[in-house]
């Protein structure tokens, strides 16, 4: 039996600390025993590997897929663009949940960041927004006077992860 993976969004405008709380609640998921992956959405043409390095000649030389292993880590290249069911695929059965930074039209539950209640827009453009969070008290205040998502402060990590974890259970 194929066993299910555990996704969840963290999505919202640039510089509203998509990055900031994936690895907060990283650590606090991890902290509570929990196998965790995370992928993150790039919108340019990154390059995580150093140049001069062995695995750039390999891939400048005309490698499609270079793997570099050592004892404790594997990473690998690939010169291709990936679907985010394609990467989730690889990490079913290693991780008990994935957190996913960006990607925000995929179909995965999200939660949604905004700095201001300009950016609260994006709330209804997208699809499996299941609460959101906020650095701004007006924000905070605006959607709880909304009333329909659950909404937290930024910094409420734990109550955060508290959430999600009993949300996803369902």
């Amino acid at each position: 039996m194929k066993e299910r993976l555990t996704v969840v969004q963290i999505v919202g405008y640039k510089k509203t600390g998509k990055t900031t709380l994936v690895c907060d609640l990283a650590e606090r998921f991890a902290g509570l025993g929990l196998r965790v992956g995370t992928v993150k959405h790039d919108g340019h043409d990154f390059d995580p590997d150093v140049p001069g390095t062995d695995s750039w000649k390999h891939r400048r030389a005309g490698a499609a897929v270079t793997a570099v292993v050592s004892a404790r880590r594997t990473a690998w290249f690939e010169e291709r663009p990936s679907e985010l069911d394609d990467v989730l695929s690889r990490m079913a059965g290693r991780v008990d949940l994935v957190l996913v930074e960006g990607w925000k039209r995929e179909k995965y539950p999200k939660l949604a960041l905004a700095h201001s209640a300009e950016q609260l827009s994006l709330l209804n453009e997208l699809d499996g927004v299941i609460a959101a969070a906020s650095w701004d008290a007006a924000t905070r205040e605006t959607l709880a006077r909304e009333g329909r998502l659950p909404t937290f402060d930024f910094g409420e990590t734990e109550r955060i992860a508290a959430y999600l974890i009993e949300r996803l259970k369902h």
